[in-house]
Parts: structure tokens; sequence; C-alpha cells
């Protein structure tokens, strides 16, 4: 795997965890569920058995097909276009 992919994995893996969602998300799991080992394995096992592991899998391809050094290459997923500049608020 060369620097570009590994960029692409940490910067998508960011953006699913890093953001306010991705890490309340987790906390509710770790609180809620029990341990991250067990709540792991009991995912893997049950998305494995029903044949979900291969339909995310080929979410994975298809989203970092999508996806590049410097975030995503189609607009539709991300669009500033509606967000407010600092300048323009410090006028």
């Amino acid at each position: 795997m060369d620097y570009e992919e590994r960029i692409k994995i940490l910067r998508l893996m960011w953006d699913a965890i890093g953001t306010e969602f991705g890490g309340r998300h987790e906390l509710y799991e770790i609180n809620y569920t029990g341990t991250q080992d067990k709540i792991r394995m009991q995912c893997l096992r049950q998305a494995k058995q029903s044949g979900v592991m291969r339909q995310m899998t080929d979410l994975i391809d298809r989203c970092m097909a999508d996806y590049d050094r410097n975030c995503w290459k189609n607009p539709i997923y991300h669009n500033n276009d509606d967000l407010v500049k600092i300048d323009d608020l410090l006028k």
C-alpha cells in the first residue's frame, strides 16, 4: 500500500469516527453494550453469517474509489457552498 492509500484510509476513518457523531456512537457502545472486544466479535460473527460482510466490503471499495487524499472527489458528498466563510463574518 502506498502513502496515498494510507492517507485516504486515515482521512476516511477520521470522517467516520473522529466527528461528533462517530465519537458519541462509540461512547454509547461502551456504556450500554459491553466491552469493545465483545461488541466487535459479536458484530463480526453476525455479519459473516448473514452475508452482510460482503456487502460492507463492496461498500468500502466503492467509497475508497470515490475518495482521494484531498477528501471526496465528487462534490455531491462534500460541498461547502452553503457554509459561511469566516472572513465574511468578520466584516
